[in-house]
């Protein structure tokens, strides 16, 4: 990145991890992932705009005047030194468009994950908490019913014998 872009990332990070609303790291990670491809994306759309505006010039601007437009050059001739700048940067713009939107849909899943898992453990909370024990229910200090079976078979009674 160069140090004239950083202000303009450092914007751009803010605005969009408020945005993103990231909770978790993993969450985090991919939403720092589609920070970073939206600003390359970015990027490669101003050096296409800066190559087709310098080519179709009248007149080339003085470098003295303004930094902003040495700068925008210096960009723009970095990228034509040679004739299939324009056939990369679509590729490469391509690429970026591509993982990011695999980004941006790992990122909900992350926290559609995350919200499901959160009304799980409230549910569960809610049950445990709002419940009071139901002694009728326990089966501590009771006698076991006639109607459950035991484990220990019972001894078995003398069967009569005929005489």
């Amino acid at each position: 990145m160069q140090q004239h872009e950083f202000t303009a990332y450092e914007d751009m990070t803010e605005r969009m991890l408020r945005d993103l609303k990231p909770a978790t790291e993993p969450e985090k990670q991919i939403a720092q992932k589609i920070i970073d491809i939206n600003f390359r994306l970015n990027r490669i759309t101003a050096i296409e705009n800066n190559m087709l505006n310098f080519d179709m010039g009248p007149e080339e601007p003085a470098f003295e005047e303004d930094e902003g437009i040495a700068r925008m050059m210096g960009q723009a001739a970095a990228f034509k030194k040679d004739a299939k700048a324009f056939e990369i940067l679509g590729r490469y713009e391509a690429r970026l468009s591509k993982q990011l939107l695999q980004y941006q849909q790992e990122l909900e899943r992350l926290k559609a994950v995350r919200k499901a898992e959160a009304i799980e453990a409230e549910k569960i909370s809610q049950t445990t908490d709002s419940e009071p024990l139901n002694n009728e229910s326990a089966s501590f200090g009771k006698p076991v019913p006639a109607y459950v079976m035991s484990a220990v078979p019972e001894p078995l009674s003398p069967v009569p014998r005929a005489a």
